[in-house]
């Protein structure tokens, strides 16, 4: 493929203030095609003419991240969340990636953190820090928990796909629904095609009271009520790709194990948050295991075995820790 041309699909659900600003980059770094997955329609500040709307009422992602694949020309599909920013060297870099190597079908990249105005920040929470993407080909494929420890960069607006590669996903990213950052990723790693992680921060992920974190801006209730629903999205897309990863890998196999142990996991706060029989999630928990080998989830099922109150406070109080930024 001499010049693959390179699709953004820029999804938004509700949220207006930031689109135009990740429309704008996408214009700015050179994609060829433009198309804006959206459930609501106006006209995109001084963008106009420049990209091609496709309505969604639905909420999940992957709903929107499907459609937009569908409706994509580009032999490359790159995803970008309404509220964050591509860099201007985006598209090239995608370009190069995917012409130099014709079986990579997966693509991604490290970010750098915005606070709500665009402003440079530092984010002290473990899902932007620590990550070394040039160690991926050190790690078996099917080790998930340490990739996603410690080289997966994560989020949607750092995954590229190939698209002719991931028409045959489609179906199973709409019975996920969310995280599909991780699903990408899972999908290309069960795919035995080329995958690709790098260091280069290509894009401006933009961090405010909605955005990565049920805490920031939220009082003890509203957390309750956004870490219910964020940790029922979870667990039901854990459980579609450990499905997944069993059809492919065997029960037994590493990945199926973490990904079925943080589906537990999720359940479990669900079940916590929403005060549905709480104790019988926390057993489910302690007896399965999380499949992360963390201790939050653990100590909060056992907290929760004595006193479930005690242990929604208490994953409040440390969400906030978790996600201050500094």
């Amino acid at each position: 493929m001499d010049r693959p041309t390179v699709t953004a699909v820029v999804t938004a659900h509700d949220r207006r203030e930031y689109l135009s600003q990740a429309v704008r980059s996408a214009i700015d770094s050179g994609a060829d095609e433009i198309v804006v997955v959206r459930n609501f329609r106006e006209p995109i500040e001084g963008c106009e003419g420049r990209y091609r709307d496709v309505p969604c009422d639905a909420a999940e992602t992957g709903e929107k991240e499907a459609r937009g694949v569908e409706a994509a020309t580009g032999d490359v599909v790159a995803f970008l969340d309404d509220d964050d920013v591509w860099e201007v060297a985006k598209v090239s870099v995608l370009r190069r990636r995917f012409s130099e190597r014709s079986d990579l079908v997966y693509f991604c990249h490290l970010q750098r953190p915005i606070n709500s105005a665009g402003e440079w920040v530092t984010a002290s929470h473990p899902e932007l820090q620590g990550k070394d993407p040039s160690r991926f080909s050190a790690i078996g494929r099917e080790d998930l928990r340490a990739l996603v420890d410690g080289v997966w960069p994560g989020n949607n607006s750092s995954t590229a796909v190939r698209r002719a590669w991931s028409l045959d996903s489609l179906p199973k990213l709409r019975e996920a629904g969310w995280s599909c950052d991780l699903f990408w990723f899972v999908s290309a790693l069960l795919s035995g095609r080329e995958v690709e992680l790098g260091n280069d921060p290509l894009v401006r992920l933009r961090l405010h009271d909605r955005n990565m974190s049920q805490t920031r801006g939220a009082s003890s209730e509203e957390f309750r009520q956004r870490h219910a629903q964020a940790s029922a999205r979870f667990a039901r897309a854990y459980d579609t790709m450990a499905r997944m990863a069993e059809t492919r890998l065997g029960a037994g196999s590493a990945m199926v194990r973490y990904l079925t142990g943080k589906a537990v996991a999720f359940h479990f706060f669900a079940d916590l948050e929403n005060n549905v029989q709480p104790r019988a999630a926390a057993r489910k928990l302690l007896r399965q295991g999380d499949g992360g080998g963390e201790r939050g989830p653990r100590h909060a099922a056992f907290l929760a075995l004595f006193s479930p109150s005690v242990a929604r406070r208490l994953l409040y109080r440390r969400s906030v820790e978790r996600w201050r930024l500094t």
